[in-house]
């Protein structure tokens, strides 16, 4: 009780020292973030650079030492010395004694010397090469060449995601590089693009929070509906497991509206410990010391509030991305003539993406697996939005998928016990 006092008293101080001396704050220039970015990404470079001369200098040691040891075995055999005992001499005098010193065995030795002797004496074949393989042919059947071009044109998925999908699906088994050889044969067009960061010689920084509602991202996205008219979604998006909480539409943008759609979602997936923003007048106050609707309510339910650096969008760059892939598979290509039709869209866009869509940077798994811990079973062309047809049509592949998983904050809190165990 007495610390549920303290903060209320803190609350109210902080309110009246906003209303004695409201202060403007302070502006932070472009040219300062973006200096700051590029030191970072300086460091990055020099890092890496160091990581590559390391590496080249492991690579460089271990040739040497190669070359060493079957120099060493020629000269004992030019005494007279038997193979077996010019091996064991070899081994005797390079075997590792200390830590640090490269592994050696009888038979890495003799597969040395026939390496050698192949190349009539040419010592470079030693080098350590990569296990790579140097070529790798493949036959993809005609059905599965005709559900790329359908994923390709109907949601304009990229060739790993449609390997992924294919192979977690039981489809095909076939790897990215194959999909975008198979573009080029039919046609489709890829885009090639930079990042915006590399063309301002800043490099993006990732982050991962350890568990659900450890953090939320939360953006507004703009659109128009048929007749012209502006509207906003409201983007709910969790960093661990990128499950998309709520996509609510509103005729404006305002502090009240994003506060319910906040507060709606607080009761259907439980509190977070931090929800990051950028820096709106929907979500902060220009002035120091004073609070907006949102932040009112987040300071009410104890949610620290951070916000993104001005000029950097990055930051919140999960609710970006969720965000550009709402916009190429549902936004582009469908128009909506109200905010009713658009909002049952987004409902419907939000149970495919959560619980049927795999997600590149959680390791190809759906953002509901990472959020409550139990996979669901896909086969086929199921949970594909746009895809119905064909995946109740037998002669692609047999279709099945287990039903959505509910979401409530009892889930979060079951997800975060057995994590602990």
């Amino acid at each position: 009780m007495s610390s549920i006092a303290s903060k209320q008293k803190q609350r109210q101080e902080r309110k009246a020292k906003g209303r004695e001396r409201a202060k403007r704050k302070a502006k932070v220039h472009k040219g300062q973030v973006l200096a700051r970015r590029r030191q970072w990404d300086r460091a990055r470079r020099a890092r890496e650079r160091r990581e590559r001369r390391e590496h080249n200098r492991r690579t460089q040691r271990e040739f040497r030492f190669r070359v060493k040891v079957v120099r060493y075995f020629h000269r004992l055999r030019g005494q007279g010395v038997s193979e077996k005992r010019a091996v064991e001499l070899s081994l005797d005098k390079y075997h590792p004694r200390q830590k640090g010193d490269l592994r050696l065995s009888g038979s890495t030795i003799r597969n040395w010397v026939r390496q050698v002797k192949r190349a009539h004496g040419n010592y470079s074949v030693l080098r350590p090469k990569s296990r790579r393989p140097k070529t790798i042919k493949l036959r993809v059947p005609v059905p599965v060449i005709e559900i790329i071009f359908t994923l390709r044109h109907q949601l304009g998925w990229g060739g790993h995601r449609i390997a992924a999908e294919l192979k977690a699906r039981g489809m095909a088994q076939i790897s990215g590089r194959t999909v975008y050889n198979l573009f080029d044969r039919l046609g489709l067009p890829v885009k090639i693009y930079a990042l915006k960061g590399k063309s301002e010689g800043i490099a993006y920084r990732r982050y991962e929070k350890k568990r659900p509602n450890a953090q939320w991202h939360i953006d507004l996205k703009q659109t128009s509906l048929v007749d012209g008219t502006q509207v906003y979604i409201c983007i709910v998006i969790d960093d661990y497991s990128r499950y998309a909480l709520a996509a609510v539409v509103g005729l404006e943008k305002s502090t009240e509206w994003t506060t319910d759609v906040t507060q709606q979602t607080v009761q259907k997936a439980g509190t977070p410990d931090q929800i990051v923003t950028d820096n709106g007048r929907e979500f902060v106050s220009v002035w120091e010391e004073r609070l907006t609707k949102f932040g009112e309510l987040l300071d009410e339910l104890d949610i620290d509030h951070a916000t993104t650096q001005p000029y950097y969008p990055q930051c919140n760059g999960k609710a970006e991305a969720f965000i550009r892939t709402l916009n190429r598979e549902l936004l582009k290509r469908h128009t909506f003539e109200s905010i009713q039709a658009l909002q049952t869209a987004l409902n419907e866009y939000l149970l495919y993406y959560n619980h049927y869509r795999l997600h590149s940077s959680l390791g190809w798994q759906a953002p509901v697996t990472r959020f409550t811990g139990r996979a669901i079973r896909i086969r086929g062309l199921a949970g594909i939005l746009g895809l119905e047809p064909m995946a109740a049509d037998p002669r692609w592949a047999p279709s099945f998928c287990d039903p959505p998983i509910p979401i409530t904050p009892a889930t979060t809190l079951n997800r975060h016990a057995l994590a602990c165990r």
